[in-house]
């Protein structure tokens, strides 16, 4: 082991006969610019570091400290925090700011002695200010990096990032064929989202499950929206969407999550478009549930309102739980969805169309069970421990000449 180590922490011998290559083991730095609030990117990580080959000796550094570097830390790895300066953390990719240009020399400088002092032999970048300060730190220390591009930038903040990536990762991940496209850089390998099959393996039942949500188990079908409340979500977009399926078909309705990041605005603006819709008696709005697999239980259609989705990382969620989604045809999974017949994709932004979308799966229990069934199966492509096989391949790929 190359640096001490904190009591509990897990420690790979690199002369261990255990090992799962005849290569020496890898020492990966992983940055992600968030140790807080905890995202699909933070999920789709955390899960990686998990899953990772007995060869592969992980470093976590992150860019402030919270709830998720603390979750990092309890999976018994090197854990470090190095926080950005305050004009640079308030920089969005809706409002870049400008004024952090002079914040991020020294930054970088910081970071490029960390990953000397972590010995680190390859960095993965995970989040976009991770990109950007973790790429240029990892070329100011002579060390390959690889980029794991998990979103979808428009404007000046694509550019930013877009030349980022470029001039300093040697390789590039995307989550999707639709994020891959959206940069269109060379050396990019398409590898899709994670999903720890084994947790979603438990049933607790559709009825209980809704009990325990306090949504009624009358044989309406429950049509819900799951993961961060954010505008471009279109949890709006769900909600005409559903008025105009009802019309048709009975349904109940759940909203499950809260507006992390930003946009906590939106929540009262969902509240008035419910009783402007006259949605009040069918539509319940939920905070986040400490176990997710109670929420998909107790939905029959599962929905993801998103435009540009970078992949929809709650579509492969239901799926695990045999729960269909209907979305749109630029989500990133969609793509996958179509060619395996999962679900119901319908031309991007179209409510009507994403209505008839929930009233056909509402209205044929036979038609929903198939489609459940079907995404099921189609959901363990996304196995987590081929994810990380292949995310392994490729950062140790980078370091050889």
């Amino acid at each position: 082991m190359r640096l001490p180590v904190a009591a509990g922490t897990t420690v790979r011998d690199k002369n261990s006969t255990t090992s799962d290559s005849l290569e020496d083991d890898l020492r990966v730095a992983f940055i992600d610019q968030t140790g807080d609030d905890a995202g699909g990117a933070q999920e789709s990580l955390a899960l990686l570091l998990r899953r990772l080959p007995s060869d592969v000796e992980p470093a976590a550094i992150f860019l402030h400290d919270g709830a998720f570097a603390d979750k990092v830390r309890s999976m018994g790895i090197d854990t470090f925090v190095l926080p950005l300066g305050s004009r640079s953390a308030a920089s969005t990719r809706e409002r870049v700011r400008f004024d952090s240009i002079v914040e991020l020399p020294p930054f970088v400088r910081a970071l490029s002695r960390l990953l000397s002092q972590v010995k680190a032999d390859v960095v993965h970048t995970n989040t976009v200010k991770a990109h950007v300060t973790g790429g240029a730190a990892a070329k100011l220390a002579g060390l390959p990096s690889v980029a794991h591009i998990r979103d979808i930038l428009d404007g000046f903040g694509r550019q930013i990032v877009r030349t980022a990536i470029g001039a300093f990762s040697k390789e590039r991940i995307a989550i999707s064929t639709l994020v891959d496209h959206s940069y269109s850089l060379s050396r990019t390998s398409v590898v899709e989202n994670p999903l720890d099959l084994s947790f979603y393996a438990r049933r607790v039942g559709r009825s209980d499950a809704r009990r325990s949500l306090g949504i009624p188990d009358d044989g309406v079908p429950l049509v819900g929206m799951v993961g961060r409340i954010n505008r471009w979500k279109g949890h709006d977009r769900f909600l005409r969407a559903l008025a105009l399926a009802r019309r048709t078909v009975p349904v109940r309705a759940v909203i499950v999550g809260a507006p992390l990041f930003r946009d906590a605005d939106f929540v009262p603006e969902l509240l008035g478009i419910i009783r402007s819709l006259n949605l009040e008696n069918i539509v319940s709005m939920l905070d986040w549930q400490p176990d997710p697999r109670t929420v998909y239980e107790a939905l029959d259609i599962h929905v993801n309102a998103s435009t540009r989705e970078p992949f929809g990382r709650s579509v492969i969620e239901a799926a695990a739980l045999s729960v269909p989604t209907v979305c749109f045809d630029d989500s990133g999974v969609a793509a996958s969805m179509l060619q395996d017949g999962v679900g119901i994709v319908v031309p991007a932004g179209n409510e009507t169309l994403l209505a008839a979308g929930i009233a056909r799966l509402a209205a044929d229990s036979a038609t929903r069970q198939a489609a459940g069934e079907a995404a099921r199966v189609w959901a363990g492509r996304f196995d987590a421990t081929l994810h990380a096989t292949r995310v392994s391949e490729i950062l140790r790929r980078v370091t050889r000449p």
